[in-house]
């Protein structure tokens, strides 16, 4: 939901579009795309997309274990992620016909693709790109030969569309760190199709054995030069949690300190067992993301979904810390801009 859109509108919306998809709307789609003219559904489906927000983009394709599939993306947007989220948290299950997504998915044979584009048919096996390992995430230059005869910003279009059609949006948007798409072919270039290998090795080190994203220590120096210690979870990016659009930071004065003013052993006891009653007041409303300690103060990030009342649990467990007066701030922050320099 963009901050334009009250909330009563948007559940309305969201309302709105699945009672005309269950009357009717899926079986008239379903019939325009065999039939071969989507294009009679599309001003309708487009409508009732834009009434939710007209920021979401949307989009039709084959489904995987479905015929079809009806994708309702934020496009890399995150203030829009938790809109697009909520909307298929809401769809009906999925059947034979139909299912739902929101995020573009990987398609299953990419390198057979072709699109068309002011007169050019750009095959999609024609892609390479290369690939350099950050520390929790991946540059990817890409490269099509069409790209020494059309504008930068095409350019950048049809690389992200190369990425998306053969990572899928969720990959591309939690791994991939810096995006070029240079004029040359890199010299250490490879067929794209050869990224996800790469990109599902690396991510795979990345998970605990259940799934959920591992923990990494930070080291830095603040402005007074004493240490600033932190941890963060990998990746730190909202794709992950994309409902949880509202950071909660917690800031707390601890009363033992070692001599470069980290948490020393007692206080470090009684912050781990907040963290954990934090943790159980948001529930499955948010996650504690990250933590850094500094000069005798650690202050805890955590991420929740404004529609919740997680906010206001954290801030009466965070009321109770004995060994100095807790802070709570609320702030918007969809794309989690407030953790971005603790992103690796």
């Amino acid at each position: 939901m963009s901050d334009g859109v009250s909330a009563a509108a948007y559940d309305s919306a969201i309302g709105a579009f699945w009672r005309w998809w269950a009357e009717g709307g899926a079986r008239d789609t379903d019939a325009a795309i065999e039939a071969r003219e989507p294009d009679r559904i599309a001003d309708h489906l487009a409508t009732l997309v834009a009434a939710i927000d007209p920021g979401l983009q949307w989009e039709l394709g084959a489904g995987g274990s479905t015929r079809h599939t009806l994708v309702v993306t934020a496009a890399g947007d995150p203030p829009l992620r938790a809109t697009a989220r909520a909307w298929l948290r809401a769809a009906p299950p999925p059947d034979p016909v139909w299912g739902y997504a929101d995020l573009r998915q990987p398609a299953a044979d990419p390198d057979g693709s072709v699109l068309e584009m002011g007169g050019r048919r750009i095959a999609f096996d024609a892609f390479v790109a290369a690939a350099h390992r950050g520390s929790t995430a991946i540059d990817v230059a890409v490269h099509h030969p069409v790209f020494m005869d059309i504008a930068a910003d095409d350019a950048a279009r049809l690389a992200y569309l190369a990425l998306d059609t053969h990572l899928g949006e969720e990959v591309v948007e939690t791994w991939l760190g810096e995006v070029t798409w240079p004029g040359e072919p890199p010299l250490d270039a490879f067929p794209l199709r050869f990224l996800r290998g790469v990109v599902t090795e690396f991510a795979d080190g990345w998970r605990t054995p259940d799934g959920e994203p591992q923990w990494v220590a930070l080291r830095g120096t603040g402005p007074t030069g004493s240490p600033v210690l932190a941890f963060a979870q990998v990746p730190l990016r909202q794709i992950t949690f994309p409902l949880f659009d509202t950071h909660i930071g917690v800031t707390l004065p601890y009363a033992e300190s070692t001599p470069e003013g980290l948490p020393g052993p007692a206080s470090l006891e009684e912050l781990r067992s907040l963290e954990d009653r934090l943790g159980a007041a948001l529930g499955e409303d948010g996650r504690i993301v990250a933590h850094q300690s500094h000069e005798g103060v650690r202050l805890l990030h955590l991420y929740a979904d404004a529609h919740s009342p997680a906010a206001d649990r954290v801030a009466a467990v965070a009321a109770d810390w004995t060994e100095g007066r807790a802070q709570t701030i609320v702030t918007h922050d969809p794309g989690w801009s407030l953790v971005h320099h603790l992103a690796g």
